[in-house]
């Protein structure tokens, strides 16, 4: 059959672009879990000033679309830093910026949504302000945002196929070039889409699994002070 001949004699490239394609999307998302929680510690913070620089990276993140952010960061903020960004990297940051502006209103909810006599309990038991905020409010919050975390990777994973656009070698970028030397765009895009849909369903899977099996959701419920 031609298209599974054509599949076979391109899996090298193929198999290449959905490696990068799930390599950037992990990679961002790790990142996007610790800048998200600094950022969510400024939104939370005491100097005025910091609130607002962490609102305005918040709010950039958050509103504007992902391939605006993309062509900004790989033409325009290397201006800015003095530093030349390789296309994966300037996608790495793009993806990271998007993430962690939702992921910061994400730990936020959770952290605030925390019983205010959590607080303080630990408190009355000796423990400081950082290891009242590390041992007995991150824990449940992030319980309670986990779906939400997991559901952004989704978001982030699916993101990653605008990528392209600055030549970044991901699984659309490869499909791409395969259509523009055989001339047969049918069957390599709609390769493309179903291992797209694939990869998104299983992880979609995953988070419903993970979602239905938390503390609190069916099992026993998260651990508290007092």
């Amino acid at each position: 059959m031609r298209i599974v001949r054509l599949l076979w004699e391109y899996r090298d490239p193929l198999l290449s672009g959905i490696w990068i394609t799930v390599l950037l999307s992990v990679l961002a998302m790790l990142i996007s879990l610790a800048v998200g929680l600094l950022a969510c510690a400024g939104l939370m913070s005491r100097p005025r000033w910091l609130r607002l620089v962490s609102r305005l990276f918040v709010e950039f993140g958050r509103n504007t679309p992902i391939i605006v952010q993309l062509i900004w960061v790989h033409y325009a903020l290397p201006d800015i830093v003095g530093l030349k960004f390789s296309a994966f990297v300037s996608s790495l940051i793009a993806l990271s910026l998007q993430t962690s502006g939702y992921l910061a209103e994400e730990y936020r909810g959770g952290i605030q949504g925390i019983e205010h006599g959590q607080t303080e309990a630990a408190r009355s038991l000796g423990l400081s302000r950082r290891q009242t905020l590390r041992l007995v409010i991150l824990p449940q919050a992030v319980v309670r945002i986990l779906p939400g975390l997991l559901n952004q990777f989704v978001t982030c994973f699916k993101s990653t196929s605008i990528v392209s656009v600055i030549a970044v070698p991901d699984l659309m970028y490869e499909a791409g070039l395969i259509v523009s030397e055989t001339f047969t765009a049918m069957p390599i895009y709609t390769f493309a889409a179903l291992v797209y849909f694939l990869l998104v369903l299983g992880v979609s899977g995953g988070v419903g699994w993970i979602a239905q099996h938390l503390p609190g959701a069916g099992g026993r419920a998260p651990r508290r002070v007092a």
